[in-house]
């Protein structure tokens, strides 16, 4: 019989072999959320699932040995759910369930659930190394930068995915809700400094309607949609959609609560870790040093020497906040000369993910 400390063991070895992992720590803190999140027997079901939607019957299969019956496990998969443990897709007459990665993923989903003490315990785990270790093995980012509307002039030629509209335009569904970086802030008695705002996570398609099912997201018209888009600019927050041309997700960051680019920002060149296709590039003879666009900066990326204003393109994630705020004009979004272009949709930027990481980790 497994001891209960050996099951989470095998739970968070499991968990680690998805596309993003769950690496563990010397002060296994990783162990501790688990245990906040999981169940015993929900433990268990959850090493009988994998990256790939199944079938209950085909999960029910996989635990011949325990005792526990169909419509005891469709219970039990219907509260993991719920907790934001594992994902959910219902196909028709089918409903199929998978495991869900840790970020992003099981965190993004306690939104309506965070306490205080599991909010601290994954604020360690991502200082302990999650970001080095695991968030960052392959390169390939979760999620995008691109640039807010205002920054963009009628001259430039742009993708389509990259522009918040074209999300606006295709989505059958639009929701909003909380963003779970300011709501955990909140708990530790360390609220965001760029904004007061909360609702400015802005959800798509079929998300949007998981996430209003959940009760943690509202639907609102692409004409909200817009108003919403042109606030959170003004608010100086980054718009960082999921890392495809069909997002399903688009935050809205701040430098000083997101998880991603806050801890990103540890790091040397952190532009590195951004899938983006642009940079701000100041034009010398037309700053003024007024600083705005040092604060609007959410890498802090720019600085002001000897009366003039210098960008970082180390740092520079090319999301246009610090154009949009220049009085004088002095700031211009430029396209690099090698384009990024996304997955056609989350399911290949996982698949191309975890591609990666298995090739990366036979050659170790």
């Amino acid at each position: 019989m497994i001891s209960i400390s050996d099951m989470y063991e095998e739970l968070r070895a499991h968990l680690d072999t998805l596309p993003v992992g769950y690496p563990s720590t010397e002060s296994r803190v990783e162990i501790e959320i688990l245990r906040e999140l999981f169940e015993p027997i929900e433990a268990q079901i959850a090493m009988k699932l994998s990256f790939i939607p199944q079938k209950v019957k085909q999960i029910y299969r996989k635990l011949s040995n325990e005792d526990i019956s169909l419509e005891r496990l469709k219970d039990i998969l219907q509260q993991m759910y719920s907790k934001g443990t594992i994902m959910r897709i219902k196909n028709k007459d089918e409903t199929l369930y998978s495991n869900t990665m840790f970020v992003v993923g099981m965190y993004e989903y306690q939104l309506g659930r965070l306490t205080a003490s599991l909010v601290s315990k994954i604020f360690q785990y991502f200082e302990e190394g999650y970001f080095e270790k695991e968030f960052n093995f392959t390169s390939i980012p979760q999620l995008r930068t691109i640039p807010t509307n205002e920054a963009i002039t009628p001259d430039m030629t742009i993708a389509t995915y990259d522009q918040l509209k074209t999300f606006i335009e295709n989505a059958s569904t639009i929701a909003i809700m909380d963003c779970i970086c300011r709501k955990a802030h909140d708990l530790l008695n360390d609220p965001c400094k760029k904004t007061h705002l909360r609702e400015t996570c802005m959800t798509f398609g079929e998300a949007a309607r998981t996430f209003y099912e959940k009760g943690v997201a509202r639907f609102i018209t692409k004409e909200e949609a817009y108003e919403l888009a042109r606030i959170f600019e003004k608010e100086g927050l980054v718009p960082s959609p999921s890392n495809s041309k069909k997002p399903f997700v688009v935050c809205n960051c701040c430098g000083c609560c997101c998880e991603v680019i806050s801890n990103q920002k540890r790091f040397k060149n952190p532009s590195q870790f951004f899938a983006t296709n642009f940079y701000a590039e100041i034009h010398i003879d037309l700053c003024t040093s007024c600083g705005l666009c040092q604060e609007r900066c959410n890498l802090d990326a720019i600085t002001i020497n000897n009366a003039n204003s210098h960008i970082d393109l180390g740092s520079c994630i090319g999301c246009g906040l610090c154009i949009s705020s220049c009085p004088s004009n002095a700031i211009q979004l430029r396209k690099k000369e090698e384009e990024i272009i996304p997955p056609e949709n989350t399911l290949q930027t996982y698949k191309n993910i975890l591609h990666k990481k298995n090739k990366l980790k036979n050659k170790s």
